[in-house]
C-alpha cells in the first residue's frame, strides 16, 4: 500500500512539473445509495467543484444515478446530473455500459464506453432549435484489491466530440483513486490530470467522497424467528 500511496504523490508532483498552463481544482461529492436488490441500486449526491488553485467556486452538481447489473461481466448506468453556477445552469444526461474481466486473484481490468449530452433549457423554442453535442467517452481503468476494505484504482479516459464537421478529440483524463469501504460507508480519494488537447492546457483535480447506503434504513433486514 505504501508502494501506491508513493507512486500517488509522485504522480501528482511530476504533472506539476510538466504542465505549462495549469490549474488546480477541487472535488468534494457527498451521497446516498439504496439498493433495490443485489443486481440494481439508486443513488443521489452533491458534488462541490472549486477551481483557480481552489480559491473560487466553479460550480455545483446535483446527480441522480440508476445502476443495473446485466450479468457477472456486463454492467448499465443512467445518469442526470443539474449543474449550476453564476452564468449558467445546465442539465447533462448520460447513458454507459461496462464490462470487467478479473485478470489477476486480486485485480480486475474494467472497460466503460459512455454517451453524454448537455441541455440549458427544456423550453419549446430553444429546443426547437437546439443541436446536441454528443460526448463519447471511454475509459480503461485498473483496479488491485489491497485488502478486504481497500481498493486502489488507476484509469486514463479520452473525451471525443460527435460534429457534422467530423469527431474531434479534445481533451484527455488520466488519474488514480483510493476508495475505503466499512460498514454502510464508502470513502475515496481521487488525484486526476485533464489536457485539453486544442488549448494545450492542464487542469489537476484533487477529490474526496463519502457514500452512505441508507438500505437497511429504509428497508430493515428480516429477523430470524
Amino acid at each position: 500500500m505504501y508502494k501506491i500511496i508513493a507512486f500517488f504523490l509522485l504522480l501528482v508532483s511530476s504533472t506539476f512539473v510538466m504542465a505549462q498552463e495549469s490549474d488546480l481544482g477541487f472535488r468534494g461529492q457527498m451521497g446516498l445509495q439504496y439498493r433495490f436488490n443485489k443486481k440494481s441500486n439508486i443513488s443521489f449526491s452533491y458534488r462541490l467543484d472549486l477551481k483557480e488553485n481552489i480559491s473560487q467556486f466553479r460550480r455545483s452538481n446535483f446527480n441522480l444515478v440508476y445502476e443495473r447489473s446485466l450479468n457477472k461481466w456486463l454492467e448499465a448506468e443512467l445518469y442526470y446530473r443539474f449543474i449550476t453556477n453564476y452564468k449558467q445552469d445546465e442539465h447533462r444526461f448520460r447513458a454507459s455500459l461496462s464490462a470487467k474481466k478479473k485478470i489477476f486473484r486480486r485485480t480486475r481490468l474494467k472497460f466503460r464506453t459512455l454517451v453524454q449530452h448537455d441541455i440549458e433549457y427544456f423550453d419549446g423554442d430553444y429546443l426547437s432549435r437546439y443541436k446536441p453535442t454528443y460526448v463519447w467517452r471511454n475509459r480503461l481503468l485498473l483496479q488491485r484489491k489491497l485488502d478486504k476494505r481497500v481498493n486502489a484504482i488507476v484509469y486514463t479516459e479520452p473525451f471525443v466530440k460527435f460534429r457534422a464537421k467530423g469527431n474531434e478529440l479534445y481533451r484527455w483524463r488520466t488519474g488514480a483513486m483510493l476508495s475505503y469501504e466499512k460498514k454502510k460507508w464508502k470513502y475515496s480519494a481521487e488525484y486526476f490530470i485533464q489536457q485539453e488537447l486544442d488549448e494545450n492546457s492542464y487542469l489537476h483535480i484533487l477529490g474526496i467522497s463519502a457514500r452512505y447506503d441508507i438500505t437497511r434504513l429504509i428497508r430493515p433486514k428480516k429477523k430470524k424467528k
